[in-house]
This record gives C-alpha cells, sequence and structure tokens, in this order.
C-alpha cells in the first residue's frame, strides 16, 4: 500500500497578492467613480469621459425632471338648485315629555347644526324617516343620554325627513335651542 498525502485545496494566497488585489480593486473603484458615477449622479466630469459617454445627460434629466406632484386633496363638491338656509327654533320639554324637530331633505343635501339644552339634560335621538315611511320605520343616526349639546354636520342618505327627538327625563322643564344651515326644503316641528 502506498500512503496517500493530503494537499490543502485551498489555493494559498500571500499577503503579498492580497495586497496587489485590494489595490487594483480601488484602483478601478476609483476609475468608476470618476468616469462614470460623478457625471451621472453629480453632474460632475473632471475628465470628460461622462460627457461623451451621456452619462451628464442621465444627471441633467434627473435634476431637471418636474418633481412628482403632491397628492391633491379630495375635493367634494355637491351643487344644489335648494338655496343656503339658516334655520333656529326652540322648544320647551315639560320633565317625562318628549318633542321633535325635523328638516325634509332630498338625498345628499346636508346641513351643519348645533343645539343646546338649558335647565337640565335630555335624552335624544338623532334619525331619519324615508318620505312615505310606514308607522316606525326610520333610521337612528346618533342616541345618547343625557346630554346638554350635540354638535355636527349631517348628509341625507335618503330623501325624507331628518332631525332629533328630545326627551326631558328630569324634574324641572328644559329649553332646547336648535340651529341648522346648509340644504334642505324645509325645517319644522312636527
Amino acid at each position: 500500500m502506498t500512503p496517500m498525502t493530503m494537499t490543502d485545496p485551498r489555493p494559498s494566497t500571500s499577503p503579498r497578492a492580497t495586497l496587489k488585489a485590494t489595490v487594483t480593486a480601488t484602483a478601478c473603484a476609483a476609475v468608476l467613480l470618476v468616469v462614470a458615477v460623478l457625471p451621472a449622479e453629480y453632474g460632475i466630469d473632471p475628465t470628460g469621459v461622462g460627457q461623451r459617454l451621456g452619462l451628464l445627460a442621465l444627471h441633467a434629466a434627473r435634476t431637471s425632471a418636474v418633481p412628482p406632484a403632491a397628492a391633491a386633496p379630495a375635493v367634494v363638491v355637491t351643487r344644489t338648485e335648494t338655496p343656503f338656509q339658516i334655520g333656529e327654533m326652540e322648544l320647551t320639554l315639560q320633565p317625562a315629555k318628549g318633542a321633535e324637530i325635523k328638516a325634509a331633505m332630498a338625498s345628499g343635501q346636508s346641513f351643519v347644526f348645533t343645539w343646546t339644552a338649558e335647565g337640565g339634560v335630555v335624552d335624544f335621538d338623532m334619525h331619519g324617516e324615508p318620505l312615505r315611511a310606514r308607522k316606525d320605520e326610520f333610521t337612528s343616526y346618533w342616541r345618547d343620554r343625557d346630554r346638554l349639546s350635540g354638535h355636527g354636520t349631517f348628509t341625507a342618505p335618503f330623501a325624507g325627513t331628518h332631525g332629533w327627538y328630545w326627551y326631558n327625563a328630569g324634574p324641572a322643564s328644559v329649553t332646547i335651542r336648535v340651529k341648522v344651515g346648509g340644504y334642505y326644503q324645509k325645517f319644522y316641528r312636527p
């Protein structure tokens, strides 16, 4: 039997060969930086090669391009034949009594509202009934208890009447004052 000798499969590199490879790679990178990257990215062309290769045009196109427009905010315009109106109404609720104030509206019409209760808190239901609604057919939008006020905006999801029912569960009378501004056909107390 002949003895086997093992050799290291990795090529041996001397420190001198490693230094030579490092210097060569650094020199290549420096040439690429001066000839290609500086002209294309920064518009700097110390050798003139970037001009001849068309790399300066890349920089010019990138810097002269119109910046992208900022996203425009969403704009909603609702046209209506109904003129802008302001309505104001007041009602007094005795203890254990309720009452309504409504607006007749077409689908998509809207108003801004504010109401206050003076003399005590009230329970309320902001709701709407479609045109020709059956008895007890309505949609509640906002219900709450023990409130002194309510404020907001409202857009009618369907044609019909939309408004508030307030109930005074307290021991003293309460006065409700309502103001609306917007687009509706009629503001009334049923």
